[in-house]
């Protein structure tokens, strides 16, 4: 149980944070949050079952500081694209590399909106081309993404939760793929 997920929402319907579906519950047991979206699961205790939530909503506003540019490394770019090659939409995990959409040869910037991530099998065959001239084509046009809490919101989402999509941003609706609440 403690496995699942759950996206939690400022007052004002904005994704803040993923937490464990345990936390969430704890939150609305204590009245600092409200169900928005349900599971089919169930969490027993001796006493109670309570509905496990998808998503919820807080009481309260919650104002998050203005965070500094986000470091652009491996990493973050992994995170931003879901460990998902781009191209093929093979899931990798951390083996993935990283790939210049626009080679670096060809006047292709190391900047957010040129790197994806790519499995090893279409950064070969993509190599110092366009993807273009290759035969691929991306999956999804890569952009900076808007903090680092945001990252972690975008890669549960890609993987996990249907029912998330109406909540996170468009950018995010485009690279969600599975699964239901």
């Amino acid at each position: 149980m403690d496995s699942r997920r759950v996206l939690i929402l400022n007052q004002t319907f904005e994704p803040l944070v993923v937490c464990s579906a345990r936390r969430a519950v704890v939150l609305l047991f204590v009245g600092k949050a409200e169900r928005v979206e349900d599971t089919s699961q169930v969490m027993r205790s001796p006493s109670t079952a309570v509905t496990v939530p998808s998503v919820i909503r807080l009481h309260h506003f919650v104002r998050q500081p203005v965070a500094p540019t986000l470091s652009f490394n491996k990493k973050n770019i992994l995170k931003r694209d879901a460990y998902t090659c781009q191209y093929c939409g093979r899931n990798g995990g951390e083996r993935m590399t990283i790939d210049h959409v626009i080679p670096r040869s060809l006047g292709g910037r190391t900047v957010w909106e040129n790197v994806v991530s790519a499995c090893r099998t279409c950064n070969l065959k993509k190599g110092n081309k366009s993807p273009g001239e290759v035969g691929l084509r991306l999956l999804r046009k890569p952009t900076r993404p808007r903090s680092a809490s945001y990252l972690g919101i975008l890669a549960y989402a890609s993987h996990h939760y249907e029912c998330w999509r109406k909540y996170l941003p468009a950018e995010a609706e485009k690279s969600s793929t599975v699964g239901n609440c």
